[in-house]
């Protein structure tokens, strides 16, 4: 009982400190003050109530000597993944001497789902999502505390990135892209929320042979170089021209990286820094199994980077929640240091977004199950312990087809023939071995699968006959769930899970203009230097709308191709 109320009242008093801080805007513009403000302006490091604790993650400029080595390039691209790999191919292809670093020993994959608006292959099935419901709902869905201006790019330049992509599998004879389609969106039941067909996705004619291995073979065949385990450290500016990068190899020295053309970041967000996330999002870990704060994790290089020169940095602090990892019965996020789904992505529970009954550890339900991933996490927040049971019965293939999830939690294929990411086929045998591990909790009565539960089997079994009532009646009086997805649970066995968050991603990133360079608190940018996906912010605010399929894939992508023509110096 000791170290949870210590963990809580740590998590509570970061919450409160950061609050003020953040409300102020001291860590939203970190930016050098000047003339008359000077003499009032807060140090970022320091939270408002005078505490250190909370902002210490930002820190000094490290000091790494004087460079042993320049090197000279005309695109300096950081970072090797989903939105490095295309600026650096995009490029190449525009005949760029480029130079990617990246600090880790192979490229990343990039993301399967990628979104898009009006391209050639949603053209071919007439279904094309309007624009114009698109920006109001991300506007709407971010209460507008977004540049609309960068939402704008995505939808005018996504069609063309996604079209680009598509070809580029066909021409390299690696795979094919196909639309995630076969629905509509139905803004006409108000039971329902819209489902917007944005999603593609590749499928590779040899699974061994992925983004991550032949993107790199592109890329050298194209005369470009990347330089592995080079760790970016810091820019070298003068005040606001960014003249070039400080990195250093694997063995230590420090070589710094002259690109006469332009720099484009993309380092990604800060889902694995926990000094950052315990400062900034103390409130995504309190849902989150404990285990995931003490992994000792670092990142959010470029992000600081950025900040020690001067930029602007998103003032709501966000991120991307998953409603997947599985406990053991008897455990809380508080307890849990190794749950289903935490830490291997390949073991994350998917099918737990489907819109299956969910219930508090008192056994009550609390909330509608039929929404984007995070919501239930966030209903959650308000119960015991901040986490929940997902339950199902023996039929659950059957409703899994019924329930038309989209996204990375669907498990059965798209309509129109396009694969899902989870593997329907496989499944019972995976649920098998969950079993087996310990995680799942299978019963022939619900008084039984509430024992092993460890809630209340009353009153779990007054929830679960109200709620099957309410799916016979064919209308859900006390959460509203769409008709389609309310479905009986009467058919033994019966499936339980102890269930809690996990973080994809951080939404939060540097304030950029519509070139995608950073700006200062007045908006002035740094010349020659790009960023791209989610070291960059103004784009997403308090979560991620996942009911737009590949959005921030997409908006990586898209991001990653306007940051190369801005380099080149078209017009946009």
């Amino acid at each position: 009982m000791g170290n949870e109320l210590t963990r809580r009242s740590f998590l509570q008093g970061a919450l409160a400190t950061t609050a003020g801080a953040a409300t102020l805007g001291l860590l939203g513009s970190c930016a050098p003050a000047s003339g008359s403000d000077a003499a009032n302006a807060v140090d970022p490091h320091e939270s408002s109530s005078g505490a250190t604790e909370a902002t210490d993650w930002l820190g000094e400029e490290p000091d790494v000597g004087e460079p042993q080595e320049t090197v000279e390039c005309e695109v300096l691209v950081i970072g090797a993944g989903s939105g490095g790999m295309v600026a650096t191919m995009t490029a190449l292809e525009m005949g760029f001497k480029t130079i990617t670093l990246e600090k880790t020993g192979a490229a990343s994959m990039v993301r399967d789902d990628i979104g898009g608006i009006g391209t050639k292959l949603q053209q071919a099935e007439n279904n094309v999502p309007d624009a114009a419901a698109c920006l109001h709902y991300l506007t709407m869905y971010a209460a507008n505390d977004i540049d609309q201006r960068l939402v704008k790019i995505w939808l005018e330049e996504s069609a063309e990135a996604v079209d680009w992509y598509a070809d580029l599998l066909e021409r390299r004879a690696v795979g094919k892209l196909l639309f995630e389609g076969g629905y509509s969106a139905d803004f006409s039941d108000p039971t329902a929320h819209p489902k917007f067909p944005t999603g593609h996705s590749p499928v590779w004619n040899d699974p061994d042979r992925t983004s991550t291995t032949v993107w790199p073979e592109y890329v050298k065949e194209l005369g470009g170089d990347i330089r592995y385990q080079t760790s970016f450290v810091k820019f070298e500016h003068d005040d606001h021209a960014v003249t070039a990068a400080i990195a250093k190899e694997e063995d230590g020295r420090v070589i710094r990286f002259a690109a006469s053309k332009g720099i484009i970041l993309a380092t990604g967000g800060y889902q694995h820094n926990i000094d950052m996330l315990r400062a900034l999002q103390p409130q995504t870990l309190a849902s989150m199994p404990a285990g995931y704060a003490s992994a000792g994790l670092t990142a959010g290089d470029g992000i600081k980077a950025c900040l020690w020169m001067g930029c602007a940095f998103d003032e709501t602090h966000a991120c991307m929640v998953f409603d997947r990892t599985g406990m053991y019965p008897d455990e809380t996020p508080l307890t849990c240091t190794e749950g289903l789904g935490w830490p291997e992505l390949k073991k994350q529970v998917r099918f737990g977004s489907q819109a299956w009954l969910k219930v508090n550890l008192n056994g009550e339900r609390f909330a509608n199950e039929s929404a984007p991933y995070d919501y239930i996490v966030h209903a959650a927040a308000y119960q015991p312990e901040h986490c929940w049971c997902t339950i199902w019965d023996a039929n659950y293939l059957e409703h899994m087809k019924q329930f038309e999830t989209v996204g990375c939690a669907r498990h059965y294929p798209y309509p129109n023939g396009a694969p899902s990411d989870g593997k329907y086929e496989t499944l019972p045998d995976t649920i098998s071995e969950w079993e087996q591990a310990g995680f799942v909790q299978k019963a022939d009565t619900l008084e039984e699968l509430a024992q092993k539960l460890n809630i209340p089997p009353d009153a779990f079994a007054r929830t679960v006959e109200r709620y099957n009532e309410l799916a016979r009646a064919g209308h859900d009086d006390d959460f509203y769930k769409e008709p389609y997805r309310l479905i009986a649970l009467d058919e033994p066995p019966y499936y339980g899970l102890r269930t809690c968050s996990r973080l994809l991603c951080t939404l939060d990133g540097i304030h950029v203009d519509t070139s995608l360079r950073p700006v200062d608190a007045q908006g002035k940018p740094f010349e020659g230097l790009h960023l791209v996906g989610d070291v960059s912010g103004g784009f997403f605010a308090h979560s991620y709308p996942n009911l737009f399929t590949g959005l921030a894939s997409g908006r990586t992508m898209t991001f990653a191709r306007h940051a190369v023509r801005a380099i080149a110096g078209e017009t946009l």
